[in-house]
């Protein structure tokens, strides 16, 4: 995800865009393989929602919270 998240001042600082991200973005995000991504959803290192039968989706919040604890900044292009 390349798009900086916005704040709404009349919403008392709330996001303005998208809370959650999908595997594929998160990959995008931080240049990793799906395979990756998938593997600290199992190992319970990333928290993650399943969607459906096999969709997983990934709160903002958590990415933001995962990079900090590992030192992982987002390689934006």
């Amino acid at each position: 995800m390349s798009r900086a998240v916005q704040t709404d001042n009349n919403r008392l600082g709330r996001r303005v865009g998208p809370a959650w991200l999908t595997v594929s973005q998160l990959c995008r995000r931080w240049q990793l393989g799906r395979k990756t991504i998938y593997k600290f959803i199992d190992a319970r290192a990333l928290p993650a929602w399943k969607v459906g039968s096999h969709l997983y989706r990934i709160a903002i919040d958590d990415v933001l919270h995962f990079e900090k604890r590992t030192k992982m900044a987002p390689k934006l292009k």
